[in-house]
């Protein structure tokens, strides 16, 4: 198995940094952290009274799962591994960034005006609106080994995901090891899957995309996630992937791994009132229940990450714990696993 760093699997990394990745489950690891950034952090847009929504309404990622979706012949299989495979952590689906942990992502919203920047990406022919993305000033990216961070720049129509992000202050320029760029009036898919309604969605997340990376504070205050959500796997996943996923970076040839791109949801005869969950945990699992998550990255715990609003510089706005989550373990009790490559139903 790969070693761990954090809430990624770097596969060639010194299986000592795995101990960093105590910091998911812990939720932990926040001493001797630096300040966090207090610069240009603009609020995010309100559309028609509701939070922006990315990408057209018929998407994939903005479908709601109807109850009688048809069930993965493997669904309990695959759940069954998810719960107990090494670093299952008992099926619990925590929340990467809670209680001042470091594993939440940042999310910026560029302005005009806000400065701009020739991002550097250690990758061949990288995306062409990194020659000149603006990133508000003081931004900073998660204080972690992904080093993530969310972009939007509702003007320009897109939203941009930075992997290993470093502000270089002397220099005043960006750098990241990865990027990809998805636009927001399109289907926000990219396009190596054929099924993109823009070209320009494109690059080296493997399928993912900027704006389902995290659960947004803005979206969980105003009491609804219309959208699925991302989940990075403890278990190491398999090494095929499956729409909207068009590569994978596990390893696994265990026939219940799953695929990178495989979407669960909670049933729908579960009753969520009944569980007391925390209100911001009822929220994410409203959507989880609607939509669900989809498997897009590989880490040391399964986990779904919270903005992080700490490195935004706004202080810690969420109140619930990273367990919340952890009494909807998953197991066939509480969970579907949707048929590989599944697309809900447009409406109408």
């Amino acid at each position: 198995m790969a070693a761990v760093v954090g809430g990624r699997r770097r596969h060639g990394v010194a299986a000592s940094t795995a101990v960093l990745v105590l910091c998911i489950a812990a939720s932990g690891c926040t001493a001797d952290r630096p300040p966090t950034a207090h610069g240009d952090w603009h609020p995010p847009p309100v559309i028609d009274g509701a939070p922006l929504r990315a990408f057209t309404p018929d998407s994939w990622w903005n479908l709601p799962v109807p109850s009688d979706a048809p069930s993965n012949p493997r669904g309990a299989e695959i759940l069954r591994y998810m719960s107990t495979a090494p670093e299952a952590g008992e099926g619990c689906l925590r929340l990467a960034g809670a209680e001042g942990g470091d594993w939440g992502q940042p999310v910026y919203w560029a302005q005009p005006g806000d400065p701009t920047y020739r991002v550097s990406v250690g990758k061949a022919d990288p995306p062409p609106e990194l020659q000149d993305l603006r990133i508000p000033r003081g931004a900073l990216p998660a204080d972690n080994n992904d080093g993530s961070v969310t972009i939007f720049d509702v003007d320009r129509g897109y939203v941009v995901a930075l992997t290993d992000a470093a502000h270089d202050a002397g220099r005043n320029s960006w750098k990241a090891s990865g990027a990809t760029v998805t636009y927001l009036d399109s289907n926000g898919l990219d396009a190596r899957t054929g099924q993109s309604s823009d070209p320009r969605n494109r690059g080296s997340h493997r399928g993912n995309n900027a704006a389902v990376m995290m659960a947004r504070f803005d979206e969980v205050e105003a009491g609804h996630i219309e959208h699925v959500l991302k989940v990075a796997s403890g278990p190491e996943v398999s090494k095929r992937s499956a729409f909207p996923m068009v590569a994978s970076d596990g390893d696994s040839t265990d026939p219940a791994a799953p695929p990178q791109g495989l979407r669960f949801r909670i049933k729908p005869s579960m009753d969520l009132d009944a569980l007391g969950l925390d209100p911001q945990a009822r929220v994410i699992a409203q959507a989880l229940q609607e939509y669900g998550f989809y498997i897009g990255d590989s880490g040391g715990s399964t986990a779904l990450k919270l903005e992080n609003t700490r490195i935004e510089g706004r202080g810690e706005l969420w109140t619930i714990p990273a367990d919340a989550l952890c009494g909807l373990p998953l197991s066939s009790r509480y969970w579907d696993v949707l048929p590989e490559g599944y697309q809900p139903p447009s409406p109408g």
